[in-house]
């Protein structure tokens, strides 16, 4: 058997509670996001006053899948919610 067409009511009801959920997901991936930033940013040793050490860009750029340009970028505080900030 095939069940009832939905609503208007029940259409407008989806579209809420998808919407919904939605901003949920992307408000997760936000936080998310920034966590890693901050880790990346940290992983950098001259960012917390220490001697700079050699082979973190790359290092870091292979565990996170992102290029060199781009992790360097957050290393240098360049970054915030995804996009270059200067």
């Amino acid at each position: 058997m095939n069940a009832p067409e939905p609503t208007q009511e029940d259409r407008y009801e989806a579209v809420e509670r998808l919407s919904r959920e939605l901003r949920e997901l992307q408000r997760a991936v936000s936080e998310k996001q920034e966590a890693l930033y901050k880790e990346i940013f940290n992983a950098f040793p001259e960012n917390r006053g220490e001697d700079r050490k050699r082979g973190v860009l790359a290092e870091l750029s292979r565990r996170s899948g992102w290029t060199r340009e781009y992790v360097a970028q957050i290393r240098d505080g360049k970054m915030t919610g995804g996009t270059p900030s200067g």
